[in-house]
């Protein structure tokens, strides 16, 4: 049976998502044959479960149930099923989500004023990330799956996708897919930069070793892997003739070392790696990674000792001095957002960041309360960077819908939403 140390693995799930918090898991667990602890454990092996289903874990077996909400009773627990049998006749149709109202669009989700919904259209199955091509016209890929199978898809072009059943490349290496264990965790984050594709993934480990996988759109022959320790999120970059994708984790290449942001440079001939900033003295683990679609990049951490993430802005300038051979950056010398609580999921949204805020309970699941934005400039010099007010884009009145991804299309944001309506993709937009 695996046991866990809680004083350990929970302030490591607090700071990173689901896949991250597995590998910390896994690597405390003895390592025997039973397939859970938890939910988390059931995610991580077997991806996204169907549309209106969840994972639990029973009896140390993977399992899955309807999605649970407000007012039913805990199907992962042993007694559920006594529970809902005994509570069937006075509890019927109190579920408030039963009778909630859902938007065909965003569900129970409140839009705030500033914002409008535009296209929504169904997400598929088994995505563990989405990656949008530069516009006018938006080529969506996908990494599909969250294993040692994850490969490469095409979807089409937004909003009329037409996901494609032909591989186009394999995220694991032969190598990695060859061996028996360690388990393979798939970062949950795609770069497209209109040339090529980048998606990650690590393995447990115990110096948790990773890869990124390079696809090149137009000469499938040229592409390749990359090493990427601990890697967990990771952006595309470019400023004037130079590009590049960031990586935060523990090394690239042949640099390996500190936990911070590392630099693949595209634009190099063969690619480069660098070292781009250096986290805080307080940083604990990696964090999140966005870049705002005029180049101020948004680069974070899980601060100790309650490993709550923390980001920092810095100015495109600072950022292609340090892809360019000069100085790395400093991070925690860089402009603070002050985003006032936990989050768990932040990607670019024009010249701005959103992130989705709020905090885990007792069972280590993240209660979502808002997404919001926070508008980016730089002033004169160009070195440092203002920071707006927070501006709520989307409220959670309850959690019967839920906001399961965050992908920038333009410098639009790609919102993805899941209830028992199914899961879909809707296109929010600053409003004119």
């Amino acid at each position: 049976m695996k046991t866990l140390d809680t004083m350990h693995v929970t302030p490591w799930m607090k700071s990173v998502s689901l896949a991250v918090a597995t590998v910390a898991v896994a690597l405390l667990g003895t390592g025997c044959a039973d397939e859970c602890v938890d939910a988390f454990d059931c995610r991580a092996d077997n991806g996204q479960p169907p549309a209106g289903q969840e994972w639990v874990c029973r009896a140390e077996k993977c399992d899955t149930v309807p999605v649970q909400t407000p007012g039913q009773p805990d199907a992962g627990s042993e007694d559920a099923g006594t529970d809902a049998g005994t509570d069937a006749g006075t509890d019927a149709g109190s579920n408030p989500c039963d009778t909630a109202t859902y938007d065909a669009k965003l569900g129970t989700l409140q839009l705030q004023p500033g914002f409008e919904a535009l296209e929504s259209v169904p997400l598929p199955d088994d995505v563990a990330a989405l990656g949008v091509s530069p516009g006018p016209t938006y080529a969506v890929y996908a990494v599909k799956g969250f294993g040692k199978s994850a490969a490469l898809y095409s979807l089409g072009t937004w909003p009329d996708l037409t996901p494609s059943t032909t591989k186009l490349y394999d995220v694991v290496t032969r190598a990695d897919q060859a061996q028996g264990a360690p388990d393979v965790f798939v970062g949950g984050g795609l770069v497209n930069d209109g040339k090529r594709l980048v998606a990650s993934y690590t393995t447990a480990t115990t110096d948790v070793l990773g890869s990124l996988a390079v696809y090149d759109i137009a000469t499938p022959a040229a592409s390749t892997h990359v090493s990427a320790p601990k890697n967990y999120t990771a952006a595309g970059f470019t400023s004037g003739d130079t590009s590049a994708v960031l990586v935060n984790g523990g090394g690239l290449g042949s640099l390996s070392g500190a936990v911070g942001i590392f630099g693949l440079v595209t634009s190099a001939e063969p690619f480069t790696t660098v070292k781009v900033a250096d986290f805080p003295s307080n940083a604990a683990n990696s964090g999140f990674t966005s870049v705002a679609d005029n180049g101020i990049a948004v680069l974070g951490y899980a601060r100790s000792p309650d490993y709550v993430n923390v980001v920092h802005a810095v100015a495109p300038a600072l950022v292609t001095q340090a892809l360019t051979g000069g100085a790395t950056v400093a991070l925690g010398d860089q402009t603070r957002l002050d985003v006032g609580s936990n989050f768990n999921q932040a990607s670019a949204f024009g010249a701005g960041v959103a992130v989705q805020r709020g905090g885990y309970d007792a069972s280590f699941t993240f209660v979502a309360t808002d997404v919001s934005r926070f508008a980016l400039s730089t002033g004169i010099g160009g070195d440092v960077v203002t920071v707006g007010a927070r501006t709520p884009v989307i409220t959670f009145a309850d959690q019967c819908t839920s906001v399961v991804r965050l992908d920038p299309l333009g410098s639009d944001l790609l919102v993805g939403v899941s209830d028992k309506n199914g899961q879909r993709l809707v296109r929010v937009r600053v409003a004119p």
